[in-house]
């Protein structure tokens, strides 16, 4: 049997952050004068997409790992499943009818550890500073999302432990904040750690 190619994973999800850096780089350095409420928005708006992709990438990802090697999986589920698992009963297991939602990159670490041999996790290779960003990047998708009153308290505490702000700002406002280097911080943070994934291929 055919085993999955995690390579075709981090081209596919670098290839999606090389066009939204050129995206904000162009947006960053355009002649003609851009509102400024324009560039909010769609700071807020490549949040959520990218969002959107690191959360496909992540699932594609360990659908493959699992794929490539099931042993922990069997041992963790204390099942005796098939030694070569193809990918829809790898999907059916690990995805059910439903989907995996991460609460932060040490919850994936720490799912990921459960059910992947050493060799074939690469999310034990994402550093400690990308993570936090990611996190980060991930409180401001789950405002953006539903602005509940708890996703605010999340944000603002977010703020005000890691930049000493001291009043909320709507993420455009914050994204955008000195010419949009925090944006493009957080999209070279996903570009980053799936490079760093990209150790164990």
């Amino acid at each position: 049997m055919r085993k999955a190619d995690l390579r075709k994973n981090h081209k596919w999800f670098e290839a999606v952050i090389r066009r939204y850096e050129d995206s904000m780089n162009r947006l960053l350095s355009a002649k003609r004068v851009v509102r400024q409420q324009d560039k909010k928005d769609i700071a807020e708006a490549t949040l959520l997409k990218l969002c959107a992709y690191w959360e496909s990438f992540v699932d594609h990802e360990l659908l493959d790992c699992v794929n490539i090697d099931s042993s922990k999986l069997r041992d963790h589920l204390d099942a005796r499943l098939p030694r070569n698992l193809n990918r829809e009963l790898c999907r059916a297991i690990l995805f059910g009818d439903g989907y995996l939602d991460f609460k932060s990159v040490g919850a994936l670490k720490g799912y990921a550890k459960k059910i992947l041999p050493k060799k074939t996790n690469p999310f034990r290779l994402i550093d400690d500073p990308s993570s936090r960003k990611i996190d980060e990047f991930f409180i401001i998708r789950n405002y953006l999302s539903h602005y509940s009153f708890a996703a605010k308290r999340s944000l603002t505490r977010m703020y005000r432990k890691n930049y000493k702000m001291r009043y909320f700002r709507e993420p455009g406002t914050f994204l955008f904040a000195r010419n949009g280097k925090r944006l493009v911080t957080y999209i070279e943070s996903l570009k980053k750690a799936s490079r760093q994934m990209e150790g164990i291929i």
